[in-house]
């Protein structure tokens, strides 16, 4: 059956319209890459849409100047362990709150829950105290630690979805044919929340990449400084060197945009899976 005329002017309206919002959201990031390789300044008017003039001089300068390099290590390293520690914690307790049900289980989920409600600048001061007495502080270990404790309760909660859905009869079935109950959860149980895994280790990591307010309290030294706030040293007390943080914010965005291009199908199926009720 033809689609009638008002069904391809409807089609074709949703499809320019998504043309539209596609390219307001990414827009800035064009004009960001376009200022970082611009010959001429970013605030000419006319402003140029298209450089006039193309170089490289500002990636080269700010590896030169700059321990861009080393913060890009030192974001890798932070992001990477925040998603480790998230995923692992996240599992053991998600596993625990959907199948060890007990009169306080109810309580201690909301509990979980309650903390994410808190602001970070609230527990800061006391989180630099502790992470000071620990030997934390100025630490990429502690900073870590820091990130995770900060997801944590959404990973919990997401996780403690899938587990849900999963029938503890296949659990049950696998110790009768010799499992232990740690094997069924192994052999069976990981397998099928392997979707609700990846939203984990996904959503842990972008979180770790991208988190400045820990990062800039915690950390004290530039060698141990990430990416997110090296970027606010291109600020001067009177100028901003804007071609040069343009560059840097390009170097700081295309690891995440990349991981995420692969992770994308697995974190829309995970999370549509974590919606549905089975």
């Amino acid at each position: 059956m033809n689609p009638s005329h008002s069904e391809k002017f409807v089609s074709a309206f949703w499809f320019i319209l998504t043309l539209v919002f596609a390219a307001i959201v990414f827009f800035p990031y064009y004009w960001m890459f376009a200022s970082s390789v611009e010959t001429e300044s970013m605030f000419a008017w006319p402003p140029h849409l298209i450089p006039s003039g193309f170089t490289l001089e500002s990636y080269w300068t700010i590896f030169e100047e700059r321990a861009i390099g080393r913060w890009f290590i030192n974001t890798v390293i932070v992001a990477g362990s925040t998603s480790v520690f998230s995923t692992v914690i996240a599992i053991n307790a998600a596993y625990a709150l959907s199948r060890f049900k007990t009169k306080t289980t109810s309580i201690f989920t909301i509990l979980i829950l309650f903390s994410q409600l808190l602001p970070a600048a609230l527990i800061v001061v006391p989180l630099f105290v502790i992470f000071q007495q620990l030997g934390l502080y100025n630490s990429l270990f502690g900073l870590a630690i820091a990130d995770t404790a900060f997801i944590l309760p959404v990973a919990i909660w997401l996780l403690k979805g899938f587990f849900d859905q999963i029938p503890v009869e296949l659990e049950q079935q696998a110790m009768i044919d010799g499992c232990t109950q740690l094997g069924a959860f192994y052999r069976v149980v990981l397998p099928l929340a392997l979707p609700g895994l990846v939203v984990v280790v996904a959503m842990s990591f972008i979180s770790g990449w991208d988190e400045f307010f820990l990062a800039r309290t915690l950390i004290a030294s530039q060698d141990n400084w990430v990416l997110s706030v090296g970027l606010t040293s291109f600020r001067g007390e009177y100028t901003l060197d804007w071609s040069h943080m343009m560059a840097a914010a390009v170097i700081f965005t295309i690891p995440a945009l990349i991981f995420f291009l692969f992770v994308q199908r697995y974190l829309v199926a995970g999370l549509s899976a974590g919606a549905v009720k089975g």
